[in-house]
Formats: structure tokens, C-alpha cells, sequence
């Protein structure tokens, strides 16, 4: 029998069980753990000015006791997230220096990057995520002395207590190089019980494209760590190229090609010989690479966004509407074209980019595709279960979540 959801409240909406697999740990603090770990840190070395209201309502509860106290945090927390919001969605310039001014500088010792990881995961048992890829960028959080083992080491302490299957992304930068991108990979490799996807996100206007060197560094990760996946930020400011797409189709070919290369060498290969392989691979064969593809729509790569055009293939796309809305890639969330990607066949997955800059959780999302695009327990069945398959979790995990999501959304 098929279930309809029907002007499902809040309360009910959260209660489904969901699978996030585009989320960024920086973007998803709780405002008012911000408030405190600023206090702790100075709210007067914030290079953008917090909002005196905020400061002086936050100030105010430090002499207030019980249901007043609480009150006044609340209000000042919720304050401070909608001077962020309002100063983020102004350009993607602010976005980028929300996070940078504001976000960041809290995110740089291990107790911190800890707890934001377990508040994380708390918010999502209570939004009913069942099942999370958690993404950052660990060179980010070196500025403050802190090794990138450490930083890993702090955010995988921060993941041990989660009753739900949680992996994490790691995140080349666009705008880096090849050296960090190894770095990156290299963290893949031996974190690989933890780290479910190699991913190259940030500034897809200023550096488009699938990078040569990151081409590189996926290939070292996937030949090292098979049961890693791979995934681009893509299509979310640009509609692909026609060298996207070559490229997107090439990479099966690539992997393939390198990983009979590495064959060659035997196991006593060490991981310098591999890196080699994947440049040599990539710097002999990437003009070509148009030529080299196994099936122009295998989706060998997820994409995170990838909602421009109608070139996606079969490839997994990490769909964040209502983050889309923020950053200002569409006017609103009626003309997004998530609901037109997901009747057309494409397999769309719905995920939050982050909660602090979107106000959304995941349930949030999910009410707002009901009500503009009237989608029913089918629809959310269907993108969960997708979510689900081509997430990194294991089959063990995969199976047990398909059965679960199935007794909550009833089969179509």
C-alpha cells in the first residue's frame, strides 16, 4: 500500500529516517556553541564585528539564572545566526568569509573540533539521519599548530559515539595544488576505516573543472583504497563542458589503465611507486581521455550539486536546494530544478550542504519538496534508497538501512 505524506508537520517530518550524503561539518555549527567557544577565544579577535544586540544579550545572561539565562543564550544564539545568514547570502565572497572569519578560528584545537563533530551527529539523530557521509577540508584546521593527523585524529574521536553508520569526505581545495591534494589522499589512505569519500570541492568559478591534479590524487586514493569513493563539486555556478564530460566519462578508463600499471610492479610497491603511476597515467592519457571511456554514463563519480543542464548521465548528484537558494545559483526554491532532475530519472539524492547558513535541517528540506513539488513517501523512498547505494557505507550497513527506510516509506 502506498503511504502519502501529506501536510506533515515538523515533529513528524523529523521523525523519518534519512540518508545525508552532502554535508560540511564547518557549515554546521550550533550558533550558540559558537557564541561560547568565541567567548572563550574573544569575541573582540573576530575580524568581521559581531552585532553589538548579540554581544550585549549574550553579555546580559552571564548574570541571569535558570528559564531567564536560557532565554536570553536562545535569543542571542538565534541573533547571531541570522546576522551570519543576512551577511553570507549578500555574495559568495561573504560566504566564503563567514566561514573563514567566523567559523574557522573556532575549529582549531582537538576538544573543539570534537565536540562540533558529536553536536553534529547529535542533530542529525535528532532529525532522524540514519545514515551520514560527514565532509571537511582537515588543512583548514592546521592554523592553529595542529598536525593534519591530529586534526583527523580529533574529528574521528568526535564520530566514535554515532548509532548510525557515519564516514567521513575529505575535501581537496580548488584553489590548492597537487602537493596538498597528496596530502589529502594520503590521509584517505590511512584513515580508510573512517573515510568513505575523496572529494575536490571550493571555488568552482575561479579553478572549473575536473584539475589534472586532482585527477592524480583521486586515482592514488581509489588504487590504494578501492572501497573509497570518489566525488566533485560540479555544475553547481557552471553547466558542464564538453571536457567535463569527456573527462567524467574517462576516469573509469584511467583507474583501469593505472591499476594495471601498478600491477606490474608487485606488491612491493610503496606508495611513492603509486603516485607515480596515477601521473604518468594521467599526464600521458588526459588530452585523450574522450577516447578512453567504458560507458558515457557509468557515474563513476558522484557530483556534489551538479544541477546545471541536463548532461548528468547516471551519475550520482548530491542535491542541497535550499543551500542553492543562499548562495544566490537560484531565486528560489520553486525554481530549483531538483524536482524536474528527480522525474526525469536522475539519480537525485536531497542533502542540507550545512545547517547553519541554510537555517534547514534535513526535514526542513524534505517539507519544502512537499510543498512546492508535492512529493509523497514515493519520492522520498526513492532518493533515500539512492542516497543509500551509493553511499560508502558497507553492504552490511546498506542492507539493514534499505529495510529500514522501506517499513518507514512503504514501497511505491
Amino acid at each position: 500500500m502506498r503511504k502519502h505524506i501529506t501536510n506533515m508537520g515538523k515533529r513528524k517530518m523529523r521523525s523519518l529516517p534519512k540518508i545525508m550524503l552532502h554535508e560540511h561539518l564547518d557549515c554546521s555549527l550550533r550558533p550558540r556553541t559558537m557564541l561560547e567557544l568565541w567567548e572563550s577565544l574573544g569575541f573582540e579577535k573576530a575580524k568581521i564585528a559581531f552585532p553589538a544586540d548579540v554581544l550585549e544579550t549574550w553579555r546580559r545572561a552571564g548574570s541571569e539564572s535558570g528559564t531567564d539565562r536560557r532565554r536570553s543564550r536562545a535569543q542571542a544564539a538565534a541573533s547571531y545566526q541570522k546576522f551570519l545568514v543576512g551577511f553570507a547570502s549578500q555574495s559568495l565572497a561573504n560566504y566564503v568569509g563567514a566561514i573563514v572569519d567566523h567559523v574557522l578560528p573556532l575549529m582549531q584545537t582537538p576538544a573543539n573540533l570534537t565536540r562540533i563533530t558529536e553536536e553534529r551527529i547529535d542533530d542529525a539523530i535528532a532529525d532522524g539521519i540514519v545514515g551520514m557521509e560527514l565532509r571537511f577540508a582537515p588543512q583548514l584546521h592546521t592554523w592553529g599548530g595542529l598536525s593534519l593527523e591530529q586534526v583527523m585524529d580529533a574529528v574521528v574521536a568526535g564520530t566514535r559515539t554515532s548509532p548510525f553508520p557515519i564516514k567521513l569526505t575529505l575535501c581537496a581545495l580548488r584553489h590548492e595544488n597537487g602537493d596538498m591534494a597528496r596530502k589529502i589522499a594520503d590521509l584517505c589512505v590511512k584513515y580508510q576505516r573512517h573515510v568513505g569519500v575523496f572529494d575536490l570541492a571550493a571555488d568552482e568559478k575561479a579553478n572549473p573543472g575536473l584539475l589534472k591534479w586532482w585527477l592524480k590524487a583521486a586515482l592514488y586514493v581509489k588504487m590504494l583504497a578501492p572501497k573509497t569513493h570518489v566525488t566533485i563539486h560540479l555544475w553547481e555556478t557552471d553547466e558542464p563542458t564538453d571536457l567535463d564530460i569527456a573527462l567524467l566519462r574517462g576516469f573509469e578508463g584511467l583507474l583501469n589503465e593505472a591499476t594495471a600499471r601498478a600491477a606490474k610492479l608487485g606488491d612491493s610497491a610503496d606508495a611513492d611507486a603509486i603516485w607515480s603511476v596515477a601521473e604518468q597515467v594521467v599526464e600521458e592519457l588526459y588530452p585523450g581521455m574522450s577516447h578512453i571511456h567504458t560507458d558515457a554514463d557509468s557515474g563513476s563519480l558522484r557530483i556534489g550539486h551538479g544541477f546545471r543542464g541536463n548532461r548528468q548521465g547516471n551519475r550520482l548528484l548530491e542535491v542541497c536546494p535550499t543551500s542553492n537558494v543562499v548562495t544566490g545559483q537560484v531565486a528560489s526554491f520553486a525554481d530549483h530544478p531538483v524536482d524536474r532532475l528527480h522525474r526525469e530519472g536522475k539519480r537525485v539524492t536531497v542533502n542540507t550542504d550545512g545547517t547553519l547558513f541554510t537555517e534547514v535541517q534535513l526535514s526542513d528540506e524534505y517539507r519544502k519538496l512537499q510543498e512546492h513539488f508535492g512529493w509523497t513517501a514515493a519520492d522520498f523512498l526513492k532518493v533515500n534508497l539512492t542516497a543509500l547505494e551509493g553511499s560508502s557505507f558497507s553492504q552490511r550497513e546498506k542492507a539493514r538501512l534499505r529495510a529500514v527506510l522501506k517499513r518507514a516509506y512503504g514501497r511505491p
